[in-house]
C-alpha cells in the first residue's frame, strides 16, 4: 500500500469515526459560512448582517429556550438563534459533512440576517427560515422533515404573540 493510499484510508476512517462518535469541529470553517451566506444572497432578498454571528456547540439539554424559535428536524431541536447576543447554538453531534446539520446552520444564519427587519412577533421569522432551509436541501435532493402545519401555526403571530 502506498503512503497516499494509507493516508486516504486513514482519512476515511477518521471521517467515519467522527460521524459515529458525533464529534464536531471546534469551529466551523469560514469557507462554509461564506458559502452559505452567498447562497442566501443569491436566493433571498435578505440583507447582510452588520456583524458575524457567534457559533457555539451545545448539548440538547443545554439549548436555551427550545421553543418555536428552535430549528427542528423532525421533533428534535437542532439549533437556536439568540437575537440578543447574535449567537447561533448548534446541538451536538454536528458535522459539516451532514447536509441536515448544515441546513440547520443555514436556517440560523437566516435568523441572524432577519435582525434588521420588522416582524410582528419573533415566531414570524420561522416560516421564511424554514423555506430557505427547505430550498437549500431540495437542491441536494433531500426533503426537509418538519411539520409544516405546526410551522405555519407557530409563525402566524396569534394575538398572544404580538408585541409592540
Amino acid at each position: 500500500m502506498t503512503q497516499r493510499a494509507t493516508v486516504a484510508v486513514a482519512a476515511q476512517l477518521l471521517i467515519a469515526y467522527s460521524s459515529i462518535a458525533g464529534a464536531e469541529p471546534s469551529s466551523i470553517q469560514a469557507g462554509l459560512i461564506e458559502e452559505l451566506h452567498y447562497w442566501i444572497d443569491t436566493t433571498t432578498v435578505l440583507p447582510a448582517a452588520d456583524t458575524s454571528a457567534t457559533i457555539v456547540f451545545v448539548d440538547a439539554q443545554d439549548l436555551a429556550e427550545p421553543s418555536e424559535m428552535a430549528s427542528m428536524i423532525g421533533s428534535t431541536p437542532r439549533g437556536l438563534y439568540d437575537p440578543d447576543t447574535g449567537t447561533i447554538s448548534l446541538v451536538r453531534p454536528w458535522s459539516a459533512e451532514n447536509p441536515q446539520d448544515v441546513a440547520v446552520l443555514l436556517h440560523e444564519l437566516v435568523h441572524h440576517r432577519q435582525g434588521g427587519k420588522h416582524f410582528y412577533c419573533e415566531a414570524a421569522k420561522e416560516h421564511a427560515a424554514y423555506h430557505v432551509q427547505k430550498n437549500w436541501l431540495a437542491e441536494r435532493e433531500i426533503t426537509l422533515d418538519v411539520n409544516w402545519i405546526a410551522i405555519v401555526l407557530a409563525s402566524s403571530c396569534a394575538v398572544r404573540d404580538i408585541h409592540p
